[in-house]
């Protein structure tokens, strides 16, 4: 009896880091309200998951807090460069999907693939802005060159980064079912286990 109630039972581990993982994915939402510092929250939300990997997890709060201010400056440049042309690839692609003929379909198609080269450089931006830090530009290029390094790793943490925009393609049906998860703990459970592959590439 003893030995159930004991606190290094895997089941009160497990409770425990899921209680974490909620929290901080509480803590990401809220501090990505003002849009601007979606960077910076995803950027703690990283950091607070990689803290746990190595120990150094204290709380919720003040890992992701002291990430958060830690890099709020950096994170709020990379997230505006990525947000902007990212919007940019984007409208292009619906623009060119009404467009008829077949020049514009394969000018599609150079878009869809930079879109896909886009997400790539996603999964890596923020865990080298912390790792490695350095300017825009060159941190830009490391994401790159990792996304193609570690390209298994890339393509099972974009597919998991892009689950709620294809939820919202799909149907209203289903982004009624998948929001209240996101909600609780969605996105730090994603950044929770891309960061197993992430502390294997970065």
């Amino acid at each position: 009896m003893m030995k159930k109630l004991n606190i290094d039972n895997p089941f009160f581990n497990f409770m425990g880091r899921l209680a974490d993982i909620v929290l901080l994915n509480v803590l990401f939402l809220l501090c990505s309200l003002p849009v601007v510092t979606i960077g910076a929250s995803l950027a703690a939300l990283y950091q607070s998951c990689d803290d746990m990997a190595e120990g150094k997890y204290i709380s919720a709060f003040r890992n992701f807090f002291g990430a958060f201010r830690k890099c709020l400056k950096e994170s709020i440049k990379i997230w505006l460069l990525f947000l902007f042309t990212g919007c940019i690839l984007i409208f292009d692609f619906i623009f060119l999907g009404g467009v008829g003929g077949k020049e514009w379909r394969l000018i599609g198609v150079g878009i869809g693939c930079l879109f896909v080269l886009w997400e790539m450089m996603f999964c890596y931006i923020f865990p080298v802005l912390l790792k490695k830090g350095g300017s825009i530009g060159s941190m830009v290029k490391e994401s790159m060159l990792l996304s193609v390094r570690n390209f298994p790793y890339t393509v099972i943490m974009a597919v998991m980064n892009m689950i709620p925009l294809v939820c919202f393609v799909l149907s209203a049906e289903v982004l009624v079912l998948v929001t209240p998860l996101y909600l609780i703990f969605g996105f730090g459970l994603t950044a929770f286990v891309n960061t197993g592959f992430l502390r294997r590439c970065v």
